[in-house]
């Protein structure tokens, strides 16, 4: 067969039916685990249970191969021993399937000859136009279509961010971030070893995709030029998202542990590398970072023009002094504001408070912490501030000194998140008290306000609204 046209991930990942190859009794078994979640999660299409040794699995009937289902399948899911891959998808190919998800490991992850064997088996796939995601992989995850076939069960917090991970583990970590910090994803898409479907294509869908606003991604290889391809066809077509990517490979040992873990043949990026700034494409060098980041670029505008000029309201002297360190560490700027700013300032603070910035309030807000709200908005009425972050103790006022201040600490949130949308500039908030379950917190994160308990990671997230923003700009 030539001249084929390949499914596109829209036909693989909305599929009217779905296929589990190597469906098990095994409560620990990923086609038991996947089989599970797939019923459980009210997948609206026919569910197929593939096994030659049992006439059922959770109750339900299941067929000795996938020729032997008596209807159309959409989607395959490859759970078998490695023995059996090549069969099962020769059986793919027969049934006339759209998409494969290839979880069994074995194959470039272990060298060339399994290089080869996986190279051989996309090749196939692609000759009838079947798209192949994996191998060696932990299954996908789409609300949109209900389709749930992952291997592990652990909590699936919804919200408007499409995950793309090369990793289970981490994307599982993302997941345990997104399920405590009260935003989620919409998407998890685990690509292993990307033998056919890569980074790319994963982005293109998640751009057509309305749940999604922005894309996230663990990935051990990337080609710039590529990406910056896809940022820009998104823009010109009107739906340009966020991507944030967390890439692996700053170091040979990275280089190194990617090629064993997914075949991955990469080259090593360090983390002061600069080739992606402005590309619509901010990346990570942490991991820890990933999540925060994705969850101010959902949230948040970007900077005007992607300005860098950042005023910092603390409420404590070293707050102030460690958050100035770290924004200028991310790139960001701390200028000095203008004598008719501070003179603003000054009305709303203590004679001994510092209006130049970082901003210390010296006290004001233990007077009344709806100061924090009235300190950001004179400074976001400045055309030379492009964004505000406030560091110190929100939250913890009415444990600190009175619960009669948990009121106007819950008003100051409602009033950032009022300013965010006034002024079209972002507001990020670090609190010691992230950690903690707070009304003014729960406030502020309905409010659309991200707020985190590092210094370092606010900075890093403001960074990012600001790259997002100099992509826009220069448009």
């Amino acid at each position: 067969m030539t001249n084929v046209s390949l499914y596109t991930l829209e036909d693989v990942l909305h599929p009217r039916s779905v296929a589990i190859l190597g469906a098990s009794r095994a409560s620990h078994k990923w086609g038991n685990v996947a089989a599970k979640q797939l019923i459980a999660g009210g997948f609206p299409g026919d569910i197929y249970l593939i096994n030659p040794s049992v006439p059922e699995v959770l109750g339900r009937q299941t067929y000795p191969n996938l020729r032997a289902v008596p209807g159309h399948v959409d989607l395959a899911i490859v759970a078998t021993a490695f023995n059996y891959v090549e069969s099962s998808v020769d059986d793919c190919i027969a049934k006339g399937v759209k998409g494969i998800v290839i979880i069994t490991a074995g194959f470039s992850e272990t060298g060339p000859e399994g290089r080869k064997r996986e190279e051989a088996l996309v090749a196939r796939c692609r000759e009838h136009g079947i798209r192949v995601l994996g191998s060696n992989c932990m299954g996908l995850y789409v609300h949109r279509s209900k389709l749930n076939a992952l291997g592990m069960v652990f909590p699936l917090p919804v919200g408007p961010i499409g995950l793309v991970s090369q990793s289970g583990n981490l994307g599982m970590y993302f997941y345990a971030q997104a399920h405590l910090d009260g935003l989620g994803f919409n998407t998890f898409l685990s690509v292993g070893n990307a033998a056919d479907v890569r980074l790319p294509e994963y982005i293109q869908y998640l751009a057509d995709d309305p749940e999604t606003k922005v894309i996230a991604s663990y990935i051990e290889a990337i080609n710039e030029a590529t990406l910056k391809e896809v940022t820009h066809e998104m823009h010109a077509r009107g739906n340009y998202k966020p991507v944030v990517i967390f890439l692996s490979g700053a170091t040979e040992v990275g280089v190194r542990a990617s090629l064993a873990h997914t075949g991955t043949i990469s080259q090593v990026r360090p983390d002061h590398d600069t080739s992606l700034l402005g590309s619509g494409v901010v990346r990570v060098v942490r991991s820890d970072e990933l999540f925060p980041v994705a969850q101010a670029l959902a949230t948040q505008p970007p900077t005007p023009a992607g300005g860098k000029r950042i005023a910092i309201v603390s409420d404590g002297g070293g707050s102030g002094v460690a958050s100035g360190d770290a924004a200028i560490r991310a790139g960001l700027e701390v200028p000095i504001l203008s004598d008719e700013t501070q003179q603003e300032l000054r009305k709303l603070m203590p004679a001994r408070a510092t209006s130049t910035n970082p901003i210390d309030v010296a006290g004001a807000a233990d007077e009344d912490p709806l100061s924090f709200a009235w300190l950001t908005e004179v400074c976001l009425k400045d055309p030379e501030v492009d964004g505000v972050i406030i560091t110190g103790l929100l939250g913890g006022y009415r444990w600190l000194l009175s619960e009669d201040l948990g009121p106007r600490e819950e008003a100051a949130a409602r009033e950032l998140g009022r300013l965010v949308r006034e002024y079209h500039k972002p507001v990020l908030v670090q609190t010691i008290y992230a950690r903690h379950d707070i009304p003014a917190l729960k406030l502020l994160r309905e409010e659309g306000v991200p707020y985190y308990e590092s210094i370092e990671i606010t900075c890093r997230a403001m960074a990012a609204l600001s790259e997002v923003g100099q992509f826009l700009a220069e448009k």
